[in-house]
């Protein structure tokens, strides 16, 4: 029984995960697709490239910035780290059980795991990308400025 939920887990859940991800982005794609086919339709002298440019700007103001992204990860990999610490002390203090010990620090040491290697990401991406991270912080106070 316990294979099934590991399978479960491990297996079928990033799967399905990934699965979504990808209808998700296709089913943009679509909607996209058409817009731009009515617009074509309805005004065939519109340039495409334009509708085009016009449509990607229109999405790129609901995103995020890098370093908003970045710190995602961060709060990320705290909660993560700190959850499977405390599962961890809980469950070796016999407070929680999880059926036998090695399940118990099993589940803990993944848990602290999955969050120490988005600490890691956090860390090793705010050094990579400094010059990124100050490049947009220079242009989103010019944004500011010029409004």
């Amino acid at each position: 029984m316990i294979i099934i939920v590991v399978i479960g887990i491990c297996v079928v859940l990033p799967l399905m995960v990934i699965w979504l991800i990808n209808k998700r982005k296709n089913h943009e794609i679509d909607k996209k697709t058409e817009i731009l086919m009515a617009l074509l339709e309805k005004n065939p002298d519109l340039d495409p490239v334009d509708v085009m440019n016009k449509l990607n700007m229109s999405q790129e103001t609901n995103n995020k910035t890098l370093k908003q992204k970045l710190l995602e990860n961060l709060y990320g990999g705290l909660m993560m780290t700190l959850m499977g610490l405390v599962i961890l002390v809980l469950h070796l203090m016999g407070m929680v059980s999880f059926g036998s010990k090695a399940i118990g620090l099993f589940c803990g040491g993944v848990i602290m795991a999955i969050g120490l290697a988005f600490l890691i990401y956090y860390f090793v991406s705010k050094r990579v990308l400094r010059n990124e991270l100050e490049a947009e912080e220079k242009r989103i106070a010019e944004q500011k400025i010029s409004e």
